[in-house]
């Protein structure tokens, strides 16, 4: 009865191959040769010289540092045309450094040592896109980021090898933070994506406590009385929830925004009122007019602050 049955020794030897290739693997995730450590070194390299080059030495110069996730690049979607708003608004020269990333959250700023490099080279101003830092989202990382990085680089080595179109690498957004979206985009076609629309019906997030953010106020303490802090409230549709927030979640919110303004200072601009759907890509992330109407709000913000 067990005469076909493969010897031990087969057994063996195949766990024992499978263990070396997922120690391989996870060896290529997590090692220094790999894709996450690649795009990490490539994102501080280039968030230092980018901090570096935009806190000029002229101390008539005004530096501006944006941070956050592809809703602000939708809403601020070109820095140089920002900057030059600015600088005809205010009448002050003017450097305007947007670090845009996708899925840009406490964790990744964190992961890439933002507030590390932020600290060492303070600007004048530094606006942080609110939902991201100080929001969770109901469902966390589907897989590690390390490993997440090796499988989009190790499937779109294969996809190139056999002569198919790769995804997008949007791990290039860590140290390639400046970009537009590319002609053709939904940005610029006015599409309204209604399944992404639904999606965001359904979402929920939920409050960071100020405890959760050990790194980033140790940032804002260090930078109390060098940099204005100013949280950034992004517009959505009137057809989804303020923030993705029930009742109880947005006292909470309240709550951590007056913390943050007792004792780092810093400030919060919600977007007022609504845009119409017209103005979004998806009810969440605008399109060309509703990144007119926002920056227009932005610049006329700034202008204003004394």
């Amino acid at each position: 009865m067990y005469e076909d049955a493969p010897p031990l020794k087969v057994w063996a030897y195949s766990a024992l191959t499978a263990f070396s290739l997922l120690f391989l693997f996870l060896f290529y995730c997590y090692s220094w040769i790999g894709p996450y450590a690649n795009a990490v070194e490539k994102s501080n390299k280039s968030l230092e010289e980018s901090l570096i080059k935009n806190n000029t030495t002229d101390t008539s110069t005004v530096s501006v540092v944006i941070l956050g996730s592809s809703i602000l690049e939708r809403a601020l979607v070109d820095p140089q045309e920002l900057e030059d708003r600015i600088i005809k608004e205010t009448k002050k020269k003017t450097n305007v450094l947007r670090v845009a990333i996708y899925f840009m959250n406490m964790p990744l700023a964190e992961r890439i040592d933002f507030f590390k490099y932020i600290s060492k080279h303070p600007p004048q101003y530094l606006f942080i896109e609110n939902l991201g830092m100080n929001l969770n989202d109901a469902f966390g990382e589907a897989l590690p980021t390390p490993i997440d990085a090796a499988l989009l680089h190790l499937r779109n080595e294969f996809r190139k090898s056999t002569g198919l179109p790769v995804h997008e690498n949007y791990y290039t957004k860590w140290y390639n933070f400046d970009t537009k979206p590319l002609p053709g985009n939904d940005f610029y076609t006015g599409e309204f994506d209604s399944l992404m629309f639904k999606s965001f019906q359904a979402k929920e997030m939920f409050v960071r406590k100020v405890s959760d953010n050990e790194i980033a106020n140790e940032a804002y303490e260090a930078l109390k009385g060098k940099t204005k802090i100013i949280f950034l409230g992004m517009p959505h549709s009137d057809k989804l929830r303020h923030h993705f927030l029930d009742e109880k979640a947005t006292a909470e919110f309240d709550n951590v925004l007056a913390y943050y303004k007792q004792h780092y200072n810093i400030d919060y601009w919600p977007y007022p009122g609504f845009l119409p759907d017209s103005c979004f890509i998806d009810g969440f992330h605008v399109n060309y007019r509703g990144a007119m109407k926002y920056q227009d709000w932005f610049v006329s913000q700034f202008a204003a602050m004394k």
